[in-house]
Order: structure tokens, then sequence, then C-alpha cells
């Protein structure tokens, strides 16, 4: 079964988002919660589900904004260095997520 370019996007960002609390977990003391967050992107972003990128694309980009201002106000703190990046990650996937064509064409198949 070969996978179209974006369905390939669309995995790519939810192993981010699974990978992410991983990482925060082992370096950062953070939480696996988030963990079920990004196993529900894997699924719905494979099966393309309607409009599951604009949805994702939405949670992504309120959680970066939200901590942003905290994150460039403690930038000096090593830590918030990482989530500031991790942060910027966020929004990039959630601009890809919302404006690529490749996605947005391939979360329209789905019923």
């Amino acid at each position: 079964m070969t996978l179209d370019k974006g369905q390939k996007i669309c995995i790519g960002i939810a192993l981010y988002l699974i990978l992410k609390p991983v990482c925060n977990c082992l370096v950062l003391g953070g939480s696996l919660a988030p963990l079920v967050i990004g196993i529900a992107a894997l699924i719905l972003l494979y099966f393309g589900v309607k409009h599951s990128n604009t949805v994702f694309a939405v949670l992504l980009m309120l959680g970066a904004c939200a901590y942003l201002p905290d994150n460039i106000r403690n930038l000096g703190f090593n830590s918030y260095l990482i989530y500031l990046l991790e942060g910027i990650a966020d929004m990039l996937c959630a601009v890809v997520l919302a404006f690529q064509s490749d996605v947005r064409k391939h979360c329209k198949l789905s019923n």
C-alpha cells in the first residue's frame, strides 16, 4: 500500500506529537498524558478523517500561543528555550496541517 504525500506529512506530524511528550518526560520530567493526543492524531490523520487536520492545527496553535509569552519572558533558562523551540515547531506543524494542499486533500477523502 503506497501512501500519498498528504498522508506521509500527516504521519510525520503525528509521530512528532507522539515523540514530543516522551522526550519532555525523559528530559524535563513532564507528563505522558499528551501522548494520548499524539496517538489520536496518528489514527485520525492516517485515515484522513475529515477536518482532523484543522482540529489538530487549532490544538497545536492554541497550546503554542498559550505558553509563548511565558517562554519568551523566561528565555534565559534552558528548559524555557526548549519549550520555545517546541512551540515554534508546534506552530509550523499547525500551519502545515491547516494550509498544505496535499494534507487538506488527504483529510477530505474520508466520509
